[in-house]
């Protein structure tokens, strides 16, 4: 191999944890260690060791805070140092100036851990000026249009869906290299090495680190593109191929496979023109069936950092492992569990690392069927076999070899303790680290001691470490780990702490870079950092530090106060402070504090220089905005520490406020889109990218640059396909962007965007981003395959970035939050004071806490109680455990009494808790167990259902009749406190529901001729159903557009008053300008017709239905339009009274004899000839005394016998008849007589 002057070539990293998803979260507390290393090991004999060892002999200076969410760094040969940020920005920080600043920026597909990974220099970048970056492309082809779908893959396959449909969520991570100019990378000189294809919508592990060897030759890391949350892995091997589920489900299609480039570590030559040719000795020789020449080494998870270092002719890594614990291991029978590993090899060594068979020691999986959940054989690591239905490599696979080191979560996990002892927090997150090498002739004072020579550097991300490996590089055995520069260490000398080492590089000066990510996830944490760790025996520098107040404005002029009164001197010199207040390269004033008042618009970089009586100095800036400042971001809902069921989605509120663009409560754009970037942006989602690009040609960029067009040229320019009425519903809700109260004055919501992550022991895994003011965060129920006892929680931070201001470029502001789940585990208390945390078979996640009694407790942070009323506490021991608020010592809020007896015992409580997010504390006096604490209630869940109102397009009928003689758009408006997942229709009564499309503003056109009874309803995320809203209408295409020209109708009748059934008629006459109108006339009363007739020379006379009914109505003449005339009507008024009636008859036999039965004979007939309906009344009488009183009922002719009794005295008796009338008919009587005679 050809000697590389690493001092100039090396850009080498031990960037950090995305790796089993690794971003940083607040650790639990910090651990002790001595101030010189004890290590068990006489170093006596070893020249420099004491020096070496003596950790006041270093400083680990602070470079620059201006890192964003770090991922990788590369160091420049005059020791400058470029380093990545996960969003697509490329910064340069001078050590020499205190100036860090974005060199570039790259389009980056950034859901879950994708984004901007890895940055290397070439072997000749002095020559060449070459530099490699590693990302994930939104738009790989070019062709404007994303790649992939925004948001999450589903689990399984969609209904109606083939295999092909996974397709879609295919794209790839990009290994190219660029040219630096000096002082920036030129993306237009682009050159695409090589894609590795990656299954996006999904969490994780992306690797893609970048190094060379001796003869030139490129390394490149790729993660095995699978969530630790696979369906059933439990916190094993996630090997999920079960019919129907997502194949980034199954590692082994990925890392297990000899012909795909997922979870390798590759090695190739990159040629002069960007090509790259396969080196000898890679795993697979070119040609070989079935395999990738590419591939180094295979079989790993997640080399998130690794070092190839020509010198000692060796590749190492770090690699992360599952999640299942110890104590779910010994009692699951599925495997190992879980361990990271770190690896070191020959590189003539290519082999396969085991994974996803094999974990640490070969500790085999078996070969679990996630389908029907039943254990198989545990895989032999010499003869792996492949059986993936994802498979396309090889069946049988190379044996696996071993891991070099291993480690789990405690003590006694692994051969080497050290790894799990020397720093603090909890969980695994290895970073491979680069090999030292002592160069006595360079001439720099801070590089490390000759004691260091050849040691292997390895940083622990959750940990807070960073660690020495001696190896015995013939046999690549470890021989000694040695903690270096421990964080009790810095404490003491007061020097930063290392917090979440992400990436680790020696510079040309021998001294060791490192890039912090911090205390936090998907943003620039606060504790994030690139700093130098330096060997500087005696005086070391001040460390300069400053506020600012204030640090930006709205407009010009801005004082500002500098105070540098919080910068320090190890050694406590007297300092003195000079100030560059406008970043020009001259220092401006001196003093601990300064005051300057910028006068113009512009953002300036303020420095700092602060020396020590001996003359050492450190330097420190930050970027003064004048003109624009940063927006305030406030989620209102959920709270912070709320709680939650895995797979319940989380509504979410976002509010924010921007002094310059607060539009004063929200100025609605013009008809013509003078904001065409917002436009575009607008049209893209709402119409969808895809339909954009298809119809009109361009994407949303380039429409977006076209302002000033007004709608029918929007519409013109898509040829019809994209409608005025679509654009306008744009337009509409890009105004309620501004309008929306609930977004706060001036929000643009399509800029609040969000990260939801899997929060895991000191690290989160990013799985899902979106955008807007409100909606939900779905959790997975996949979640908890992490494995029994893991500690989860989920992990959001929020951004909105405002439009720039005065010519200045856009500021950003976040919020964050966290989401406990409801079970909350008695180890998991982020502080424990005076408990003992054991293994017990029996408990929730394989592990308890024991020996909580008076003085001790647990400590749970953050915790809000919205939505909870209650829990269930698990322990033992018998006693009183207490939950309080704030402190150790408060009131107790509620209190739970746990029997004595055997075993767990589950204690229901209720209580109202406590308002606001806060710390929650659990205490007992009792010396008692503790299990998991259990909140009982909805928390932050969505348990609200949609709303849904509905709008037609057009608004009213448009023919005649009322009827739509055009298509008809119906659209669904759903609004809800969180997000809407669906929304549908029926035109069967509910009997079966079809989707509307959101990207369609849940519409849909009916152009058929007919009925529509349309019901429509919305689901949300949380599963919850709105009440079914409902609209009906008819099409008809071939009705006449309704009239244009008013008519008149007048109406009249012959009488004012009527008698029933004679009503009479009422004569209709209908007016209109410049003719006659037309057609029918209907009249009404009420809602009843009670007559119709036909114009003719634009009079009708229409026969009034005798039936209508007695009383005073008032008729009303309808016209209904001739396709020339409007409708119109006119009304009068008209009694109808009752008809007058006439009852006659007879008695036969007259006279009759006594004891025979005589019959009535009754006719009644009305005065207009309505036959007369309903019952008479017979009356038989004698002196005045009624003898008999008898009913009949008229018949259809009014006719009705009535059969009188018999009687037996002898006389004249009278006989009444009276018709009792009816509705429409008056009574009337007759006086007959009867004689009886013997």
């Amino acid at each position: 191999m050809k000697d590389i002057d690493r001092r100039t070539r090396r850009n080498r990293r031990v960037t950090a944890a995305l790796a089993a998803g690794a971003l940083a979260l607040t650790g639990l507390g910090a651990a002790t260690a001595p101030a010189v290393a004890h290590d068990g090991v006489d170093h006596g004999a070893e020249p420099g060791a004491e020096a070496a060892l003596d950790w006041s002999n270093y400083e680990r200076v602070l470079l620059t805070k201006d890192v964003g969410e770090p991922i990788d760094l590369a160091i420049l040969p005059d020791s400058r140092v470029l380093h990545t940020a996960r969003n697509g920005d490329v910064r340069l920080t001078d050590p020499a100036t205190g100036v860090t600043r974005v060199v570039t920026t790259l389009d980056v597909y950034a859901n879950s851990e994708d984004g901007l990974q890895g940055v290397a220099l070439d072997p000749e970048f002095e020559d060449n000026g070459w530099v490699y970056l590693v990302y994930a492309p939104r738009d790989a082809d070019g062709d404007g249009v994303a790649d992939t779908p925004t948001g999450n893959a589903p689990n399984s396959l969609p209904a109606g869906e083939d295999e092909s449909y996974w397709d879609r969520w295919v794209g790839v991570n990009r290994l190219a290299r660029f040219q630096w100019t000096g002082d920036t990378i030129d993306l237009a000189s682009e050159q695409v090495i090589l894609d590795v294809e990656v299954q996006r919508g999904q969490c994780c592990h992306v690797g893609a680190d970048i190094d060379f060897d001796g003869d030139g030759n490129l390394y490149l890391t790729t993660g095995d593109n699978t969530p630790a949350s696979t369906p059933g892995a439990n916190g094993f091997a996630p090997n999920n191929d079960a019919p129907g589920m997502n194949p980034g489900f199954d590692s082994r299609r990925g890392a297990g496979s000899t012909n795909d480039l997922r979870g390798k570590i590759l090695r190739i030559h990159v040629e002069d023109d960007g090509s790259y040719s396969i080196p000898e000795g890679n795993l697979f020789a070119p040609g070989t069936e079935g395999t990738r020449p590419e591939i180094f080494v295979m079989g790993v998870r997640n080399p998130f950092r690794f070092e190839v270092d020509p010198e000692t002719n060796s590749l190492s890594w770090g690699d992360y492992g599952p999640d299942a614990t110890k104590a779910v291991a010994e009692t699951a029978g599925r495997g190992p569990m879980g361990l990271v590993e770190w690896n070191v090899v020959s590189l003539d060594d290519p082999h396969n690392a085991g994974w996803p068979y094999v974990q640490g020691d070969n500790f085999a999986y078996n070969d679990w069927d996630f389908a029907t959940g039943t254990p198989g054989e545990f895989f032999d690591p010499e003869n792996l076999v492949n059986d993936s239905r994802w498979n396309t490599g090889l069946r049988e696979l190379p044996p696996a070899r071993a891991a070099t080191l291993w480690y789990g979560d405690n003590p006694g996990d692994q051969p080497w303790d050290e790894l799990v002892s020397f720093g603090s927090g909890s969980g695994q997150a290895p970073m491979g680290g680069p090999v030292y090498h002592y160069d006595a002739d360079n001439p720099s004072t801070t590089k490390l001691p000759a004691y260091w020579d050849r040691k292997a550097f390895f940083g622990e991300f959750s940990q807070d470490y960073l660690a020495a490996f001696t190896v015995d590089w013939e046999t690549f055995d470890v021989t000694h780990i040695e903690d270096f520069l421990p964080n009790a260490a810095l404490a003491a000398a007061g020097q930063p702490p290392h917090d979440n080492p992400m990436d680790l590089e020696f510079g040309p000066d021998g001294s060791l870079y490192v890039l912090d990510y911090g205390d936090g996830f998907f943003r620039a944490n606060p504790d994030a950092g690139l700093y130098r760790i330096d060997y500087a025996e005696g005086n070391k520098a001040p460390q300069a530090r400053f506020t600012a107040t204030p640090t930006s404005s709205s407009q010009a002029p801005l004082e500002v106060t500098f105070d540098a009164s919080t910068s320090s001197d190890p050694e406590g010199d007297d300092l003195t402070y000079a100030w560059d207040v406008d970043g020009d390269g001259t220092f401006d004033a001196e003093g601990v504090r300064a005051t300057h008042t910028y006068t113009e618009i512009g953002a300036y970089t303020a420095r700092l220089r602060v020396t020590d009586a001996s003359g050492k100095f450190s330097l420190t800036s930050r970027v003064i905005s004048v003109g624009n400042q940063a927006p305030e971001v406030t989620i209102e809902y959920p709270a912070d520490g709320a709680f939650f069921d895995w797979g319940q989605a989380v509504p979410y509120k976002v509010t924010t406020t921007d002094a310059e663009d607060d539009l004063g409560g929200g100025e609605a754009p013009t008809p013509h889109l003078t904001s065409g970037d917002q436009i575009g942006e607008w049209l893209a989602d709402a119409i969808g990218h895809d339909v954009l690009v298809e119809t009109l040609g361009v994407d949303a960029e380039t429409l977006g640059e076209a302002s000033g067009f007004t709608l029918d040229e929007l519409v013109a320019i898509s040829g019809g396909a994209v409608t005025a009425q679509m654009v306008a519903d744009v337009l509409e809700a890009y105004a309620a962007a501004f309008e929306d109260p609930q977004a706060g004055s001036g929000t643009v919501c399509s800029r609040v965007a969000w990260t939801y992550g899997l929060g895991h022991d000191e690290h989160a895994h990013p799985e899902s981003t979106g955008t807007g003011c409100t909606g939900a965060w779905r959790t997975d129920p996949n979640s908890p395959e992490h494995g029994p006892g893991a500690l989860l929680y989920g992990a959001v931070v929020v951004t909105y970035t405002d439009a720039g201001h005065n010519g200045l470029p856009p500021a950003a502001g976040e919020a964050t939050l966290r989401l406990n789940p409801k079970e909350q585990q008695g180890e998991h208390a982020i502080g424990r004071e005076g408990v003992e945390v054991f293994a017990d078979a029996t408990a929730r996640g394989g592990n308890a806490v024991r020996g909580l009694g008076a003085g001790d407790f647990l400590r749970y942070d953050p915790v809000s109680f919205a939505g909870i009323d209650g829990a269930v506490v698990r322990a033992s021991g018998g006693g009183e455990l207490e939950l309080r608020w704030g402190a150790a010592d408060a009131e107790p809020f509620a209190t739970a009494v746990v029997p004595a007896g055997e075993g767990w015992q589950d204690v229901e409580i209720t209580f109202d808790a406590p308002e606001g997010s806060g710390t929650l504390f659990v205490t007992s006096s009792d010396e008692l167990a503790v299990d998991a604490i259990t909140m009982v209630g909805a928390g932050a869940a969505d348990v609200t259902a949609p709303t849904v109102a509905h709008t037609l397009a057009p608004e009213t009928p448009t023919g005649v009749g009322g009827v739509f003689n055009e298509p008809v758009r119906f659209s669904v408006q759903a609004t809800d406190d969180g997000a809407v997942a669906s929304v549908q229709y029926s035109r069967d009564a509910g009997a079966t529901w079809t989707n509307l499309a959101a990207n369609q503003q849940y519409g849909v056109t009916f152009s058929q001729d007919g009925a529509y009874d349309l019901l429509y309803r919305a689901t949300d995320t949380g599963g919850n159903v709105s009440e079914a809203g409902a609209v009906s209408f008819t099409i008809d295409l071939d009705a006449p557009d309704e009239p244009t020209v008013a008519s008149a109708t007048t109406v009249s009748v012959g009488a004012a008053r009527v008698s029933y059934g004679a009503p009479g008629e009422a004569v209709v006459t209908v007016t209109g300008e410049g003719g006659t109108p037309t057609g029918e006339v209907v009249l009404t009363t009420g809602e009843t017709e009670v007559g119709r007739g036909t114009l003719a020379d634009g009079t009708a006379t229409i026969a009034i239905d005798p039936s209508l009914a007695v009383g005073t109505h008032t008729l009303t003449a309808t016209y209904g339009a001739d396709g020339v005339y409007t409708a119109s009507a006119g009304t009068v008024r008209l009694t109808v009274a009752q008809a007058r009636s006439t009852t006659t008859g007879s008695v036969a036999p007259n006279p009759v004899k006594p004891a025979v039965a005589a019959k009535a004979t009754l006719h009644v007939e009305s005065s207009t000839g309505v036959v007369p309906t309903g019952d008479v009344q017979v009356t038989v009488r004698k002196n005045n005394g009624t003898v008999a009183s008898l009913t009949g009922t008229l018949d259809e002719a009014g006719d009705v016998v009535v059969t009188l009794p018999k009687l037996a005295a002898t006389g004249t008796y009278q006989v009444q008849a009276r018709y009792q009338g009816s509705a429409g008919v008056a009574p009337s009587t007759v006086n007959l007589t009867l004689t009886v005679r013997s």
